[in-house]
């Protein structure tokens, strides 16, 4: 998808500089083109200064990196033009004070997310994110060693989070999801997860689950009882009926890594039913099951993470457990409903060689479903 940044001040450049980082294209668009192609020649060849008109028709998402009036100005301005994008909003509605400090632009219990939600054309939609953190810390923080720190996001629409929490990560942050637009308040200035607020610094996940509602104990047991349901559900026939079961225990654009004779990744639910398929031509069913290890479950309000171990136990003569491995799963809850929003399957190097020769011979070969 084409990423475009509208603002190349300070968040607007320091984003730009994390995405660049990440891999990520960038459209650098701003009224004055030539701080936009300033900042675009400092990032080198991935980043593009483009004109604003340029820069709303050629992106999918655009970031209003932009003060509030004027990001209600660009919604406006362009109208219908933003049918179908991806509006992120960073906005932090301040003000100086007088006196050293600054104050909100407009009253106190508002949210800038959702006033500029409000004025959003039929078939755009926003996100709040990139604006829990100062510039200073958006340079500073991302891609931290060893624990990442947490980049916070509201959305409603699903697909459009999931686009921005791959953002988050490619700006090397956390993406931690906080619910929907009508929680935008908390990660905007003086709100209780931003770094002017109640956190007052940028956190790792752990710190940003103990902010957020803890995890119920009815809360873990459905996620466990998942963790579960996953491999009873793997086990089950390679039919389309029981790989309909096993990808309605994933949200729709879910992505599943695996890391073992070769790295792939599956994505949305052809992805996984190719990764069912995959599944049993490793693991023929006559042969093996699949069991849960240990597993941790952590998390706050609509987000969890999840390290658990999977087993492959070879039933032909009573061999027991052949195979071992680990995998870390994110999990949001919508709805009231638990799923898998990501997962990154971890082999252990145990795999007896031999037993798996046919399919290291035959890697180059795609897995498709039937």
């Amino acid at each position: 998808m084409t990423t475009t940044i509208i603002g190349t001040g300070n968040i607007g450049g320091r984003l730009a500089a994390n995405l660049v980082a990440g891999g990520e294209q960038v459209l650098l668009a701003n009224r004055d083109l030539t701080s936009a192609q300033k900042l675009a020649d400092s990032l080198g060849e991935t980043a593009t200064a483009v004109t604003l008109d340029q820069a709303v028709d050629q992106a999918d998402v655009i970031v209003l990196a932009v003060w509030l009036d004027a990001a209600k100005e660009l919604l406006v301005q362009y109208g219908d033009r933003l049918t179908g994008k991806i509006l992120i909003d960073p906005s932090n509605p301040i003000a100086p004070d007088g006196n050293g400090g600054f104050v909100k632009t407009i009253d106190a219990e508002e949210s800038s997310g959702l006033l500029l939600a409000g004025l959003l054309p039929t078939g755009a939609t926003l996100v709040k994110a990139f604006g829990t953190l100062s510039a200073d810390t958006l340079a500073t923080a991302s891609r931290r060693s060893p624990e990442r720190a947490v980049g916070f996001y509201a959305a409603d629409d699903a697909a459009a989070g999931a686009t921005v929490a791959r953002l988050i990560t490619a700006a090397g942050f956390d993406p931690v999801h906080i619910g929907g637009l009508d929680r935008s308040i908390r990660i905007e200035v003086f709100g209780d997860l931003h770094e002017f607020g109640a956190l007052g610094r940028a956190v790792s996940r752990a710190e940003a689950f103990a902010a957020l509602a803890p995890l119920t104990a009815a809360d873990r047991f459905e996620i466990f009882e998942q963790l579960t349901l996953h491999q009873r559900r793997i086990d089950n026939d390679a039919s389309r009926a029981s790989v309909d079961k096993y990808v309605d225990l994933y949200w729709p654009e879910a992505t599943f890594t695996v890391h073992d004779l070769r790295t792939q990744t599956f994505t949305g639910p052809e992805g996984l039913k190719n990764l069912y398929d995959y599944a049993h031509s490793v693991f023929p069913l006559d042969k093996w099951f699949h069991d849960v290890g240990w597993f941790e479950i952590d998390g706050g309000g609509d987000s969890a993470v999840v390290t658990w171990r999977w087993r492959v136990n070879w039933k032909e003569g009573n061999e027991g457990v052949v195979s071992t491995g680990t995998y870390q799963d994110r999990f949001e809850r919508r709805g009231g409903v638990w799923k898998v929003i990501e997962r990154v399957s971890d082999i252990d190097p145990n795999w007896p060689a031999t037993l798996f020769q046919p399919y290291v011979d035959r890697q180059d070969e795609r897995f498709t479903a039937s």
